[in-house]
């Protein structure tokens, strides 16, 4: 069964480093970088899609969307393959 989920993405800029820093507040371990905004966003579709991708492979149960208690940029949606 497929079904649409929503992760709410937070772009932060990286002021020491330079870029751009990518975080899914609610998906423990999943974020990335991106040299702009726009890679930021690039590579946070696709370390979302992968971090979907190896929990559905584990047996490990898709986390819902949850609440968050600081500033959302960006939603970002995958399809996922996930047993109902």
């Amino acid at each position: 069964m497929l079904k649409t989920l929503s992760y709410p993405l937070s772009i932060e800029p990286c002021k020491d480093e330079g870029g751009y820093l990518a975080v899914f507040p609610t998906l423990p371990g999943c974020q990335t970088w991106g040299e702009t905004y726009e890679s930021a966003v690039r590579n946070a579709e696709e370390a979302l899609a992968v971090y979907i991708e190896t929990l559905a492979a584990n047996g490990d149960p898709i986390p819902e969307t949850g609440q968050i208690d600081r500033a959302v940029t960006l939603g970002v949606m995958v399809r996922a393959d996930i047993a109902a």
